[in-house]
């Protein structure tokens, strides 16, 4: 319900109630001017884009520690975020007061620092995500950061560069002896540091030469680190040459003896950290994990 009327100082007094039964008004010189912004309000209500103006009032700070709370995240995703979010000049701002000025500010400040094209890339979607968050909680009507300029990337910048085989030659000559299989298999098997340094001995069929890749080491708030399953749903069997079934066999034998296929490829020194792992624990102590990825 919406309604228009002239006040004794001549000023005009729009005010509707919203779908909670809630009254706002606002006041005007023109009737014009109230008329407009009384159709303005009435069309968001049609179109379902309506949004309490007293919504907005929470700042970015606050409204990203309760939006944060409420996602399952992986660490590293709870790293990069907080990072993202610390490093924003509005914080104290009240959602409904954000423009599209203060991000391109912020983006501006960044780039003045000299931070790199991809990492300013990667804080402004983080922050991007925040904000169309809030929009889909109907915050606020509209992302103030939609469409902004964000620094090019150079193309050698972007490109990625393969390593030649005389180049990993020399690196697994120059690899400590008990840490040559780790680098072996980012190198010949493609898995990322926190695969290989995740790998256990059974996730190795030599008779069908597959390796099976079935989690990942991160590291978690605090220093420890965490056994998780692959990033994005990659769980895969990866085929296996010749040489690196024997460089395996051979840094089995050689350092990681035994029966049980649970043990790990791959271990820190002895002054290991503990591993927090759901399925690794020995009397409702955690064992000891696999190297983490330095």
């Amino acid at each position: 319900m919406a309604s228009l009327a002239k006040r004794p100082d001549r000023r005009w007094r729009a005010r509707y109630r919203d779908a909670a039964d809630k009254e706002h008004s606002r006041h005007f010189a023109r009737k014009l001017d109230a008329q407009r912004w009384l159709d303005e309000v009435t069309a968001s209500v049609v179109t379902g884009q309506y949004v309490d103006p007293q919504a907005g009032r929470v700042t970015f700070e606050t409204f990203y520690a309760e939006w944060a709370a409420r996602r399952v995240w992986e660490a590293s995703t709870v790293l990069a975020m907080d990072l993202a979010a610390a490093s924003v000049p509005f914080a104290q701002l009240p959602l409904a007061d954000l423009r599209r000025s203060h991000v391109e500010q912020w983006i501006k400040q960044m780039t003045t620092r000299g931070l790199a094209p991809g990492t300013v890339r990667t804080r402004v979607n983080n922050v991007r995500a925040v904000l169309r968050a809030a929009v889909r909680d109907r915050v606020i009507a509209s992302d103030p950061s939609d469409a902004v300029t964000l620094p090019r990337l150079r193309r050698a910048e972007a490109a990625m560069t393969l390593p030649t085989g005389d180049q990993v030659a020399s690196v697994l000559a120059a690899a400590d002896e008990r840490f040559r299989a780790l680098v072996a298999l980012a190198a010949f098997a493609g898995l990322r540091l926190g695969e290989a340094a995740g790998l256990q001995v059974g996730d190795v069929d030599y008779l069908r030469r597959i390796l099976l890749v079935r989690r990942q080491v991160q590291r978690a708030p605090g220093g420890a680190v965490e056994i998780r399953p692959p990033k994005y749903g990659s769980e895969r069997s990866v085929y296996m040459p010749d040489q690196l079934l024997e460089l395996l066999n051979r840094h089995v034998a050689a350092h990681r003896p035994g029966s049980d296929p649970s043990r790990w490829m791959s271990r820190r020194r002895r002054d290991s950290r503990r591993t927090r792992t759901p399925s690794a624990t020995s009397g409702g102590r955690p064992a000891l994990g696999p190297a983490s990825p330095e």
